[in-house]
């Protein structure tokens, strides 16, 4: 197994507006972690943070359409967020925290937008109210909004996208989707990393380790989308693939677990998020499958924010990857700005991703710009 100092680092580009032009500003670092050390792009336990890092998306995107509209003296964007129906009333979540921050952030420094001053209106709805979504986003038409961001979550999401597509207002959607050939949805954006991009940094990334062998375990059938060019492998490359699938109706993966240490699968490929991940690590440490012949890669992008200390020491082998290169000066500069931010919005009890996910979240705004 390589070391440190030689581990590869593939990059690709990332899906969005900029990805046309010949230096795209966004890009997927791969970093690896090798038995006996972390993760290296886990942060320290008292600076956790998610990648929903993605969200810094949101203000690329929102210059990008600022910068394709006249350049009035006010110009407002709408925002729809999703919070849980039993939650505190007025509560800001993660997602509305990054929107607002990117916005004053950006009305402060004059030296982005000169002549124009970002306004905005937030919605909030409940997870899955596909109704109350496409309600909200015709109330901020009504206002004139310049584009939308969010929901989140598919079924409103879809709602909100359709009705952006009918009246020609660009929806800026922050999750992944499937993109088919067809697509009749010319308005939207997709601020999450191209499926096809992130299937062909595993491919090369097993092909690196020269496996033989490779274990499938995902969640859902989005996972088999996510991983088409792996799966096609077998047929060019000399490579034996499994494909196994996640219980659906518990979390507990200890039977699928057991029947992976029985057949000698070391070499696992996970799709599924990172609060299932979370899980399949504690269970995984209980079967004795933490050791040094073991090596795991998730697909998710959060996988960073989870607390691997338990593992520090055990030897296992994990992979995963990141949108943000947090060497980045430019990041550092958001991390100051943004501990002294949240001390005057302190985040939810039950958030405990939350506490550094903003910390990164406008650190290329002006790298946008420059790409632009």
């Amino acid at each position: 197994m390589e070391r440190e100092g030689k581990k590869p680092v593939f990059r690709y580009s990332h899906n969005d507006a900029l990805a046309r032009s010949k230096n795209p500003f966004k890009s997927l670092p791969l970093v690896h972690h090798d038995h006996a050390h972390l993760i290296k792009f886990l942060p320290k336990k008292k600076n956790k943070t998610s990648e929903r890092e993605k969200f810094l998306g949101m203000f690329q995107m929102l210059i990008v359409c600022v910068l394709c509209c006249c350049f009035s003296e006010g110009l407002r964007s709408g925002g729809i967020f999703e919070c849980v129906e039993s939650g505190p009333t007025g509560a800001m979540g993660a997602e509305e925290l990054a929107f607002r921050f990117a916005v004053n952030t950006i009305n402060r420094n004059r030296t982005l937008l000169p002549n124009t001053t970002l306004t905005y209106d937030t919605q909030k709805i409940n997870l899955y109210d596909s109704f109350e979504a496409s309600k909200k986003a015709c109330d901020q038409l009504s206002l004139g909004v310049a584009a939308i961001f969010g929901p989140s979550h598919s079924s409103s999401a879809n709602a909100v996208q359709s009705i952006c597509n009918a009246l020609g207002v660009p929806h800026i959607q922050t999750r992944w989707k499937h993109q088919v050939s067809d697509n009749k949805d010319s308005f939207y954006v997709s601020l999450y990393p191209d499926f096809s991009s992130l299937s062909r940094a595993i491919l090369d990334l097993v092909q690196f380790f020269k496996w033989k062998t490779v274990t499938v375990v995902y969640d859902d059938s989005t996972g088999l989308i996510r991983l088409q060019e792996l799966i096609k492998a077998p047929s060019r490359y000399n490579l034996r693939l499994k494909i196994r699938q996640l219980p659906a109706d518990t979390k507990d993966a200890k039977p699928l677990l057991k029947e992976m240490k029985r057949g000698k699968e070391f070499h696992v490929i996970f799709d599924c998020s990172h609060e299932m991940a979370a899980g399949i690590l504690k269970q995984a440490l209980a079967m004795g499958m933490m050791t040094e012949y073991y090596h795991y890669i998730f697909t998710t992008l959060d996988l960073f924010a989870l607390d691997v200390e338990p593992y520090r020491y055990s030897g296992v082998n994990m992979t995963g990857f990141r949108i943000l290169n947090t060497e980045n000066s430019q990041v550092a500069s958001i991390i100051e700005k943004w501990s002294m931010e949240r001390l005057q919005a302190p985040p939810k009890p039950d958030s405990g991703l939350l506490d550094g996910f903003m910390t990164k979240l406008t650190a290329n705004v002006s790298t946008s710009l420059e790409a632009i």
